[in-house]
């Protein structure tokens, strides 16, 4: 293939530069980072809106997930679109736009687990709802942390002069220093740097892509099935996977992609560094603010995709021997064409974009990850009388041992796909049922969360480390509906929340669905009207950030009349969204 082992000195010494600027920038914040718990983990509850914004964008922007994300378009064409509805289409951006970022802020806790004893209260059904969904958030981190490891050593290893083990332990390190020492603080500040990269990275590879000179001939030669949207009922044999079998009866996979999306949106996530960002947020404005920006920002993630992928195909058309690799492991297309398609120097950024897309997912699910040992076991059970100091330093301790869990599983795992299919397969449907229950029915108490939480994640690891196989079709309702089951009964034949804990959270959050006894009592009154024009609106934001992806994927592959219509809904989405729902949130 013509590929040279290391890149140049240029590229070499701009993703060195980048290296050292972004251990500078989160160094630099340490100091701000160590007045205390709430800086650690979230920056005083002061940083700007837009700050976070770009921050959740970038680590959403997720090197190793792009890399899956090229793969499987550059294998079956746009029907991959699809498959990025396990969790790169960001489905839950939607809802949190319209109501949930706000209900999050609200919420007014650090960490998810903490927000168990707002919703059912101090007592031991609290604290079994607590320290269950910080052991389900912690196991939930090491799986993104091993996933991260997986993706970035084999992404770096085509660069540099190390294997893919070395290029891990590289990157794991770096963000490790600066994430440990810094916090939320260097986290976000860093991610802004990062971010700015990735769109420069972004826009040139998708301007790189749409002008190409052979631009129809590569699209010509993937076959007219490959730009067709429509889902086929069986997307193929994919030999690179585990296994080859996982995606068929592809439009039952569909649906459980993006019910998982938009459960996990309606649930307020599991935990992560996802609705850190909201509990960090100043006020319910900012958090509508910062959650548009992260859609909009998003978007250009797919130009770079699109345009990684056209690059793919015009390599592969023209030399049988990258058709033959690419078609081995249709992850390796994202690396060989920075190798291939783009020139010393430039080369250099978007290679060092894509690791800053790479460390911002991993600083940000790392520093999350760390708030749920101090805050709810370290602080809560263990050293209730532990000082500032001394919880830094676990933060920091725990900050270090979840790394080193995480890059011990990466460098064991199979491939990217395999983490990937196993997080938005069975171990997310596990916790599913108990984060929705929560929010939208008042009998739902804390044993039922513990208990539901409980048989979700042993279902899923059960899976998981007996080998076993089962197709997403069988193994997201199995996980889903066991873990529905047992939370539905244990919070049946137990008593509920007190009355006084239901009435201030109800106060507080002003959440909808299944709550007409504490409503009936509350002086504010119900929220029940509220909630099918909130649903109505949900729809309509889903819709815009489809569109929205539809649209930049049809400008990079030249699909002119879907590029129109797409345009045209996704500008009239936004105005009615905007106009009909967003400048009268904070009435709600």
């Amino acid at each position: 293939m013509n590929t040279p082992d290391t890149l140049p000195a240029l590229d070499l010494g701009l993703i060195l530069g980048f290296f050292l600027l972004t251990l500078a920038a989160g160094l630099y914040f340490g100091r701000r980072a160590s007045r205390g718990l709430d800086d650690y983990f979230l920056g005083g509850r002061r940083l700007p809106w837009w700050v976070l914004g770009m921050s959740g964008t970038a680590s959403n922007f997720d090197m190793t997930g792009t890399m899956v994300m090229v793969s499987f378009l550059f294998a079956i064409g746009l029907q991959g679109f699809w498959v990025a509805m396990r969790g790169g289409m960001c489905l839950p951006l939607g809802l949190l736009l319209v109501y949930m970022g706000a209900w999050l802020r609200r919420s007014k806790v650090m960490t998810t687990a903490e927000w168990m004893e707002l919703r059912f209260g101090p007592g031991p059904a609290g604290q079994a709802a607590r320290i269950l969904s910080a052991l389900a958030n912690l196991v939930v981190t090491v799986a993104f942390l091993t996933y991260f490891v997986k993706g970035s050593g084999k992404f770096l290893a085509v660069f540099l002069p190390l294997d893919a083990d070395a290029c891990s332990l590289l990157m794991v390190s770096v963000g490790l220093l600066y994430t440990a020492a810094s916090g939320l603080f260097g986290v976000v500040y860093t991610d802004v740097l990062q971010e700015v990269l990735m769109l420069a990275a972004a826009v040139w590879v998708g301007i790189q892509a749409a002008t190409l000179p052979d631009h129809a001939a590569a699209l010509a030669a993937a076959g007219p099935q490959w730009l067709s949207l429509a889902p086929q009922a069986t997307a193929g044999p994919m030999n690179w996977l585990t296994d080859p079998t996982m995606y068929q009866a592809f439009g039952l996979c569909i649906v459980f992609w993006m019910a998982r999306g938009l459960l996990e949106g309606a649930g307020g996530l599991t935990g992560g560094y996802m609705p850190q960002r909201y509990y960090a947020a100043k006020n319910d404005r900012e958090a509508v603010y910062l959650t548009a920006q992260w859609i909009i920002l998003l978007l250009f993630r797919w130009a770079l995709i699109a345009g990684v992928v056209v690059l793919g195909l015009a390599a592969a058309a023209g030399d049988p021997q990258v058709a033959s690799v690419l078609s081995a492991d249709p992850e390796k297309t994202l690396p060989l064409v920075i190798f291939r398609a783009i020139p010393s120097g430039i080369r250099g950024v978007v290679v060092a974009g894509l690791m800053a897309a790479a460390l911002s997912t991993f600083d940000s699910t790392l520093n999350a990850g760390a708030s749920y040992w101090v805050r709810d076991i370290y602080q809560r059970y263990l050293h209730p009388e532990a000082g500032q100091r001394q919880l830094l330093r676990q933060g920091r301790l725990a900050t270090a041992v979840l790394a080193a869990l995480g890059a011990a599983a990466g460098l064991a795992a199979h491939n990217i796909d395999a983490v990937w299919s196993w997080i938005t397969g069975p171990l997310s449907a596990g916790l599913f049922a108990p984060v929705l229950l929560r929010w939208y029915w008042w009998r739902f108490n804390g044993y039922g969360f513990a208990a539901s939480t409980a048989a979700g994640l042993t279902v899923a690891v059960g899976l998981k480390l007996s080998g076993v196989q089962l197709p997403l079709y069988l193994s997201f309702p199995l996980a889903w509906s066991v873990s529905l089951l047992v939370g539905i009964v244990v919070s049946l034949v137990t008593s509920p929340a007190v009355r006084e804990v239901l009435d201030r959270f109800y106060a507080r959050i002003r959440p909808f669905g299944l709550w007409g006894p504490v409503s009936r009592r509350s002086p504010a009154g119900p929220a029940a009207p509220r909630a099918p024009r909130t649903l109505f609106w949900s729809a309509v934001a889903v819709g815009w950030q489809l569109c929205g992806v539809i649209l930049v994927l049809s400008l990079v592959l030249h699909q002119w009349s879907r590029a129109a219509w797409s345009a045209g809904v996704f500008l009239g989405l936004g105005a009615a969204l905007y106009f009909g729902r967003l400048r009268l949130a904070q009435k709600d």
